[in-house]
C-alpha cells in the first residue's frame, strides 16, 4: 500500500482532488489524518495488473467498435433498399402521369358533339330492325365529368 497526500492520489488516479474528498466522505477509500493533512492508501498496482486491465477494457472497446459497424453496414444497405424503392416509385408515378396526359388530350375527341342532322343521329339509336326509340338529346348545359373534376 502507499500512503500518499490527496494531491498527489488524485494525480495518480487522474482524478480530481475533490474526488478524491467525495471518496473519502463516502468511505470507499483508506485513509488516514495526521497533522491537519490527508493520507490516502492506495494499493501498489503491479505491470500484470495493469495489462490485464488494459486488455479487458481493449476487448470491450473493440466488441463495441465491432457491433457498431456492423450496425452501419446495416444502416447503409437500409439506406440502397430504400433509395431503390423511392427510384421505382418515381418511375412508376412519371408513367402513370404519362398515361393520365395522354388520356387527357383524348377526351375532347370522344366527347366532341358530332355536326350530324337529327335524321343521323336517329339512325344512330335506332334498332338492327329500323324501329325508332327516340332521339336522346345531349347535355349541352352540363359540363363533361372531367371537366367537373379537374376545374376544381
Amino acid at each position: 500500500m502507499q500512503k500518499l497526500s490527496v494531491s498527489d492520489a488524485a494525480a495518480k488516479l487522474n482524478i480530481s482532488v475533490q474526488a478524491i474528498h467525495g471518496r473519502i466522505n463516502r468511505g470507499t477509500i483508506k485513509h488516514t489524518r495526521e497533522d491537519d493533512r490527508i493520507y490516502v492508501f492506495l494499493p501498489e498496482e503491479t505491470k500484470e495488473d495493469q495489462h490485464s486491465d488494459n486488455v479487458v477494457v481493449n476487448e470491450v472497446f473493440n466488441s463495441y467498435i465491432t457491433t457498431l459497424k456492423s450496425e452501419i453496414e446495416s444502416l447503409k444497405h437500409d439506406r440502397e433498399v430504400w433509395i431503390e424503392e423511392a427510384k421505382r416509385k418515381d418511375t412508376m408515378i412519371a408513367q402513370m402521369n404519362q398515361t393520365m396526359g395522354a388520356l387527357i388530350h383524348r377526351i375532347p375527341e370522344l366527347e366532341a358533339p358530332s355536326e350530324t342532322t337529327p335524321e343521323a343521329t336517329e339512325a344512330s339509336v335506332t334498332d338492327s330492325d329500323t324501329e325508332s326509340r327516340g332521339v336522346i338529346p345531349p347535355d349541352q348545359d352540363r359540363p363533361s365529368w372531367w371537366r367537373r373534376i379537374f376545374a376544381s
